[in-house]
């Protein structure tokens, strides 16, 4: 007999694939198993991806699941991060009237095209909603990029409406590829670490003009200890420029000194305001 327990809800070992009024189904990356979590991360049913399906069907009833509908922002986190580094953004994007979903991918154990089709099979089964927008955070932005340039039924079925990348690695990260080049980074942040690396961004095709994007660059923390490093480490650490895109409709830079970049509130702010009005 298995009982409900809360669970961390990912981490870097399960990936969502199905969304759905903060109820999801994620898949082990390794074992490839599924399970149901609920608006709490607690496991509710495990099995098959059909299982976890027809599971959540029932619960609509007895938990009395409201209808989704609209508009919703689509979250993308970092290298190393989870979906939970965007609780406070997705607090602010319920405030200001939209449905949020923080998407979680196990970025230390998947290339860029397990990624992909991941989140291909989430966004081609989102159900009941009709438009998107998203907010990425570092290397989720690189990620989106990827995204937008694959072919997929959602990309024709939902409209697109705006994007907000904090502080992406647009040209790729020099300071990934410093790591990539030995063995225990490689091991530790997984595929992904050298795909980020100027060399493997060049290669993923920038945003089409349909799409409307801001990018919000922001300081990273202890950012004035680092003019006391060697040049050499100092010049591979993230820049503004590295956050430089072409086709972009507004960047800014905003004063930082949370490790949690998106806990701060003017970035918060802005990038609300970019998702309701195209403008920071």
């Amino acid at each position: 007999m298995k009982f409900d327990f809360f669970t961390f809800g990912g981490g870097q070992f399960w990936e969502d694939v199905f969304f759905y009024q903060k109820w999801r189904i994620q898949r082990n990356h390794k074992t490839k198993k599924y399970r149901l979590l609920d608006n709490w991360d607690i496991r509710r049913h495990e099995g098959t991806f059909e299982q976890c399906r027809q599971a959540f069907v029932k619960f609509i009833e007895v938990h009395e699941i409201s209808r989704q509908k609209g508009h919703m922002i689509i979250m993308l986190h970092g290298m190393g991060d989870t979906k939970n580094i965007f609780k406070p953004m997705w607090r602010k994007a319920l405030e200001a009237g939209y449905m949020a979903a923080s998407i979680n991918y196990p970025s230390t154990k998947k290339d860029l095209a397990a990624v992909i089709r991941q989140l291909n099979f989430l966004l081609n089964n989102l159900e009941d909603v009709t438009e998107v927008s998203f907010i990425t955070k570092g290397i989720g932005g690189v990620i989106l990029r990827k995204l937008l340039s694959s072919s997929s039924p959602w990309i024709e079925q939902l409209k697109i409406n705006r994007i907000v990348q904090i502080s992406p690695p647009n040209k790729g990260s020099k300071l990934f590829g410093a790591l990539s080049k030995w063995w225990i980074f490689r091991w530790f942040f997984g595929p992904l670490l050298k795909e980020m690396s100027p060399q493997g961004v060049a290669k993923i095709p920038v945003f089409d003009k349909k799409y409307e994007v801001g990018v919000i660059y922001t300081d990273y923390p202890l950012k004035k200890w680092a003019e006391s490093l060697p040049l050499g480490i100092k010049n591979s650490l993230p820049s503004v420029d590295e956050a430089q895109i072409d086709g972009v409709k507004a960047l800014i830079q905003v004063k930082n000194s949370k490790f949690n970049i998106i806990n701060n509130p003017k970035t918060l702010a802005h990038t609300i305001n970019f998702i309701k009005k195209g403008k920071f």
